[in-house]
């Protein structure tokens, strides 16, 4: 099944139009799996995206989380064109991105008597995180 596709149909090179579903066949039988493919192709290929709908609490129909997914997809900001996967995906990992860079340049203290980790800025200078590990 597809939002907007018929058999055949495709751009000018040879790519399955945006919104194309893909919920049979392919797709596993006992889990609500399906493909989307949510952009059009600039250039090559179009990679359509798998999604898995783990816990569905609101009992949405299958072609209501079709087009609520491909709509996510138009509202990434950075972009003026629909993108491969949701927009929350795309800033969820710039979110993950910019706390491991905050990580990174913490310091850590890992020699706290209860055995637990604190990050602090003292200038006492990095530490070897194995230190608590090392035996005398």
């Amino acid at each position: 099944s597809g939002i907007n596709a018929e058999y055949g149909d495709g751009d000018r090179s040879g790519n399955v139009p945006a919104g194309t579903v893909v919920d049979q066949g392919v797709t596993s039988t006992t889990d609500f799996d399906f493909y989307l493919n949510s952009h059009q192709g600039i250039q090559g290929t179009n990679k359509p995206a798998k999604y898995h709908v783990l816990v569905d609490e609101n009992k949405f129909p299958a072609d209501m989380i079709y087009k609520l997914t491909y709509h996510l997809c138009h509202v990434y900001a950075r972009c003026t064109r629909s993108v491969s996967i949701p927009a929350p995906t795309y800033y969820a990992h710039l979110a993950t991105d910019r706390a491991r860079a905050h990580l990174t340049n913490a310091k850590y203290n890992f020699d706290s008597s209860d055995g637990a980790s604190s990050v602090g800025t003292s200038g006492a200078g990095p530490r070897d995180p194995d230190s608590r590990l090392k035996r005398s």
